[in-house]
């Protein structure tokens, strides 16, 4: 079997644009992990330009997070950058997609608010979301991938080019802003967040008619997209109308941070599922749900610009624990719909 460095090449597990993913075995440590070979940023007639993506890669990719796949190590071989991750064997979240309940959704969308929500304390745009990058663990719960080849927006806020020249992301998923070659920030991994949203309760991305990945990106540059209770009516309207406010066009005009789109998202939960809902939001194989193994809420941190305040927030939000006493906490009143801000 071909060796890199002291991990065992096993089986080619994914294939993308810019790198390969391998199932390997870290000989030291006798574990299995997910190896990324980043053939893209190996240029020869730029020898430092593997060395500055891991430096960069580095930065980005240094985040602990139950919400964020944990990165092992960064290094290179041959030239060629490697990433070194914890394996999910359960894969990524596109099975799911267009399967999912309410709930299952809803535990979705707040795992992933709430590794945005960690990435801005360091200054971090994934720029590359969609359901191939959220990674479903063993417990149910999502993890966020490739926050390593995300690049630190203090370093350059103008664009992100690849090797080959082109920027990163993917059309289905990409904001205005981003396709345009913008100032990028938190706004713009939410627009792709309400893409995602969107897709989980319609059914489908928006454009998705659309082949050609260039058509694609000039109807999110250019045209609205239709409320998602208007495609299925059965979408609950409060709903539908949150999923538009991480759609619009103008980055100022959008939701400013993960922390306030999940403030503005639990209340319109709690108010379609109730208190309980967490305990059947796991994504699990069977039909039942193990009643006593609710989803574990995501953590948020306390960030430096002003949220607003939930209509009716949940007592454990900022708990990473659930707290058993919550749960049997009687279903609240319906909750008021909050204004755009």
């Amino acid at each position: 079997m071909k060796k890199v460095g002291r991990y065992e090449l096993l089986d080619p597990i994914g294939y993308g644009g810019m790198a390969v993913v391998y199932l390997a075995r870290q000989l030291d440590l006798d574990r299995r992990v997910a190896l990324k070979e980043l053939r893209v940023f190996q240029a020869p007639d730029d020898p430092a330009l593997a060395e500055r993506f891991l430096r960069e890669a580095r930065m980005a990719g240094s985040m602990s997070h139950p919400n964020i796949v944990t990165v092992h190590e960064y290094f290179k071989h041959e030239g060629t950058p490697y990433i070194a991750m914890e394996y999910l064997e359960r894969g990524s979240l596109r099975p799911w997609v267009g399967q999912m309940t309410v709930a299952q959704t809803a535990g979705v969308l707040e795992g992933l608010l709430a590794a945005l929500d960690h990435a801005e304390r360091y200054g971090v745009v994934h720029r590359d979301l969609k359901p191939e990058n959220l990674l479903v663990t063993d417990q149910g719960q999502i993890k966020v991938a490739d926050f390593g080849i995300a690049k630190a927006r203090t370093m350059n806020t103008n664009s992100f080019l690849t090797a080959v020249g082109t920027t990163v992301g993917t059309p289905t998923y990409m904001a205005p802003e981003q396709a345009m070659a913008q100032e990028l920030g938190p706004y713009t991994d939410l627009y792709s967040v309400g893409v995602m949203a969107y897709e989980m309760f319609v059914g489908r991305a928006p454009f998705g008619e659309t082949e050609t990945p260039m058509a694609i990106i000039l109807r999110h540059v250019n045209e609205q997209i239709a409320p998602a209770h208007t495609v299925s009516p059965t979408i609950d309207r409060e709903l539908s109308d949150w999923i538009d406010k991480l759609l619009i066009k103008a980055p100022s005009q959008r939701m400013q941070s993960a922390e306030q789109a999940w403030d503005e998202l639990e209340p319109i939960v709690l108010r379609l599922l109730g208190s309980r809902w967490r305990r059947e939001a796991r994504l699990v194989t069977t039909t039942e749900q193990p009643a006593a193994r609710p989803l574990t809420p995501a953590p948020f941190t306390a960030t430096e610009h002003e949220t607003p305040v939930p209509v009716a927030p949940s007592d454990d939000f900022d708990s990473f624990a659930w707290d058993p006493a919550v749960d049997q906490a009687p279903d609240p009143q319906p909750a008021a719909a909050q204004p755009p801000p």
